[in-house]
């Protein structure tokens, strides 16, 4: 006997539609963004931001951590393994639409049966359809055929929802080609920061508390803290020079973020100032201050007190001008893929709610000699009672 040989490629085209290859994929895709939210990621992109986030790590798991890192749970979403794994549940989702977009277009019209028969008593077959038409179903009729389903919702949700998910899909991978990430952005209030290498921007406001920026961009505040805006006069009224490193140029007003302790020079008083967050109490956009004068040389303390909001200080013959300027620490991001992955959620979610309320269901009843027999997926409870 003449064996016959199959087709490789219906073979492969089989097992890309298969609901075991699908859910297996669903479920490895799960499980590595289950690890994400357990473990921190690293997407930290300068060498600072790398450096605060190994430390808060290690701080969190210790010696583990090395292990963790060798093998790459930090970088989940990052490894070669989880792109692979997001491009083989796209690849299935395509061929699931199409193999599911042929099933809707076949099942337009009345299929024939192959399952088996099963006699059913005491019913009657137009009593049958004027129910299942109460019940929404679909019922086309070829004497002795009665064919009941619901076409076109039962093969139309899974589409929306498999269309739904590849555009999740699509959206994050437009987002990870063209979408970026700024974080660590030091920003204080009444000014305006470019981000490097883009023609967007982002601002705080004079109070500290608002952040704008440009259109398409998202912002997140990381933290918020006391800033300063210093500037000096001498007696006379003529603003003095202000120096914030030795090869730094001199400049009239300097404006500083204390997300550390500050220091800055007037070379033409021959004095030091300390601006520092007042130990013992919250940090906050207009925190207290304490502000420390210092003489140079001998390093003789000067003056010290705690500042609040805008303070005029009298040191010798000079004023200290100091105005609160909060700054406030951001993360940028600009997401192209923002509306086409939102959209995907949007109808992943109406596609897999409407199947749970809408299961597919396709069956079959007939009629010779005064008997009715049935076959297909589920028959309706109602019919079922009557099965002889």
């Amino acid at each position: 006997m003449e064996q016959t040989s199959r087709d490789p490629w219906r073979a492969i085209w089989h097992i890309a539609n298969s609901d075991y290859l699908f859910a297996g994929l669903c479920l490895a895709v799960a499980a590595g963004l289950a690890v994400t939210v357990w473990l921190p990621q690293n997407l930290a992109s300068d060498p600072v931001a790398y450096a605060r986030w190994l430390s808060e790590v290690q701080a969190r798991f210790g010696d583990t951590t090395p292990t963790l890192q060798t093998l790459g749970l930090f970088t989940v979403t990052r490894s070669l393994v989880f792109r692979a794994l997001l491009a083989l549940l796209a690849g299935c989702l395509l061929s699931r639409l199409i193999e599911g977009g042929d099933r809707l277009r076949q099942h337009r019209e009345m299929a024939q049966p192959a399952a088996t028969w099963r006699s059913l008593a005491e019913v009657h077959i137009p009593d049958v359809t004027e129910y299942l038409r109460r019940q929404r179903y679909r019922v086309l009729r070829e004497p002795p055929l009665c064919q009941a389903d619901r076409w076109p919702w039962a093969d139309l949700l899974p589409l929306v929802a498999q269309g739904g998910a590849l555009l999740f899909l699509i959206g994050a991978l437009v987002a990870h080609l063209w979408g970026w990430q700024v974080g660590g952005l030091i920003v204080q209030s009444g000014q305006q920061v470019a981000l490097p290498g883009t023609a967007t921007w982002v601002a705080l406001d004079g109070d500290g508390c608002e952040v704008a920026h440009s259109p398409g961009l998202v912002t997140f505040v990381e933290a918020c803290g006391p800033g300063v805006r210093a500037s000096v006069v001498n007696r006379a009224g003529k603003p003095l020079q202000l120096q914030r490193t030795p090869g730094a140029d001199p400049v009239a007003q300097l404006t500083v973020s204390l997300t550390e302790d500050q220091y800055f020079a007037i070379p033409e008083a021959q004095l030091i100032v300390r601006l520092a967050p007042q130990p013992g109490q919250p940090i906050a956009a207009h925190s207290p201050l304490l502000v420390q004068v210092y003489y140079s040389p001998p390093g003789r303390l000067a003056t010290e007190q705690e500042v609040q909001g805008t303070t005029e200080l009298a040191v010798g013959d000079v004023t200290l001008e100091l105005a609160s300027a909060p700054y406030a620490r951001l993360t940028a991001t600009f997401n192209p893929g923002l509306w086409p992955a939102g959209a995907g959620l949007v109808l992943l979610g109406v596609g897999v709610l409407g199947s749970v309320a809408w299961p597919a269901r396709r069956f079959w009843l007939r009629e010779e000699g005064g008997l009715v027999a049935g076959t297909g997926d589920l028959l309706p409870a109602w019919v079922e009672s009557r099965e002889a």
